[in-house]
């Protein structure tokens, strides 16, 4: 009588086990998140000039991220390792570009161990020129002395003192704030504002948006740091507006220069240099719609002779493409040399001719049997060269 649930038993325990497991797992690992990184600002129609701050928002979501590294000019500038919820970084990072002309900006997401996961596209921006600088809006003088004229400081950079508030910055976020010999990035570090620290606010630059501080290990025992990444205590609204030492790189300026200069008059420096010149070298040269591995083959088994080379190439100043003949090696020594009447367009026959900077396509058609070599030279961003060469065979097949 109690043989059948003594035996399906076993059954049942196994069945409970199961039903456990799959319960289990989906909590334990979840449905795999798809890589994705997007910038959302600032985008190529933004606005910016030197010393405005903008901040580089974004998301980069996936399965095994850990980080996201921040880009800007090829250079890592900023790395966030705090996710808003699992597999999902929001980014919000301040950016101050420090001159004028094409700037580049991309996410990195990384896992682990450091690899990079994903990308987002690469947004390009342009930079114009401040219409003013702080030494026209610091320099101006009286036109007329007192009677009995009391001895001028010496000092030659002025200085900005505290308010009789006291107003105090101290680190917003983070474990610490950079403190720079000047309101801009552009400037060096002369060291850092720490957590629980709080120092003397003594100016601020133009715009408002950096303060200078008290700082013992600065020039004349001064310091800045960028306002968004502090938190202030007490009335700044007297605040002078401080001196600043000059950029490292500024070109010098004439004491005699006018104060006010139309900023239609202030053309924006250009740069020789396309905005892809910024990433890093990165190569691509394919075929359309064929494309195999190593050499191209055209005209075979009766296909079309016309195809489309493709290419892509970041970090390079300069491309050209140049299209040659010659007899089919090792495998191919059945191909005689390509005939460069054949092509059309015939313009990049045994001769050079520039092609897009980063990316484009050019349209081609081969008829006369060969073989032939596609090169695409390459000029990098740093002045140094290399090629891109492919081979392209019609009408000719591998000997056996």
């Amino acid at each position: 009588m109690i043989s059948l649930p003594f035996k399906s038993r076993p059954a049942q325990v196994l069945a409970v086990a199961l039903a456990s497991l799959l319960m289990v797992l989906p909590a334990c690992g979840g449905a795999p998140v798809a890589l994705a990184a997007t910038i959302s600002a600032p985008d190529a129609t933004t606005a910016l000039k030197v010393s405005q701050v903008v901040n580089i928002t974004g998301k980069v979501t996936g399965s095994g991220l850990k980080s996201v590294d921040v880009y800007v000019d090829g250079a890592k500038f900023a790395t966030v390792d705090t996710a808003a919820q699992n597999n999902e970084f929001q980014i919000n990072v301040p950016w101050t570009p420090d001159k004028a002309g094409a700037h580049v900006i991309q996410l990195k997401g990384l896992n682990d161990k450091g690899d990079v996961l994903i990308a987002s596209d690469a947004v390009f921006v342009t930079v114009q020129s401040a219409a003013t600088t702080v030494a026209q809006a610091t320099t101006t003088a009286p036109t007329a002395a007192p009677a009995t004229p009391t001895p001028a400081p010496t000092a030659a950079q002025p200085q900005a003192t505290a308010t009789p508030q006291g107003a105090t910055a101290s680190v917003k976020d983070g474990d610490y704030v950079n403190v720079r010999k000047g309101p801009s990035t552009a400037y060096d570090k002369v060291g850092t504002l720490d957590r629980g620290q709080t120092a003397l606010i003594r100016g601020k630059n133009v715009d408002g948006t950096w303060w200078q501080i008290t700082f013992p290990a600065g020039q004349d025992g001064v310091g800045w740091v960028f306002g968004g990444l502090v938190t202030v205590v007490g009335d700044t609204s007297q605040l002078a507006v401080a001196g600043a030492p000059p950029l490292p790189t500024a070109a010098p300026t004439s004491a005699n220069a006018p104060t006010a200069v139309p900023p239609t008059a202030v053309p924006a420096p250009t740069s020789s240099l396309p905005p892809s010149a910024l990433l890093p070298y990165s190569q691509v040269m394919r075929f359309s719609p064929r494309d195999n591995i190593g050499d191209v083959p055209l005209g075979y088994k009766g296909e079309g002779k016309t195809t489309s080379l493709v290419w892509e190439v970041n970090g390079a100043k300069s491309l050209e493409l140049e299209i040659t003949a010659m007899d089919g090696p090792g495998i191919f020594a059945n191909c005689p040399a390509g005939n460069l009447a054949s092509i059309t367009p015939n313009n990049a026959a045994g001769k050079r001719i520039p092609l897009a900077v980063p990316s484009g396509s050019y349209q081609v058609t081969v008829d006369g049997k060969g073989y032939y070599v596609f090169t695409i030279y390459v000029v990098k961003a740093d002045g140094s060269t290399t090629t891109i060469p492919r081979n392209v065979i019609v009408d000719c097949y591998k000997s056996q």
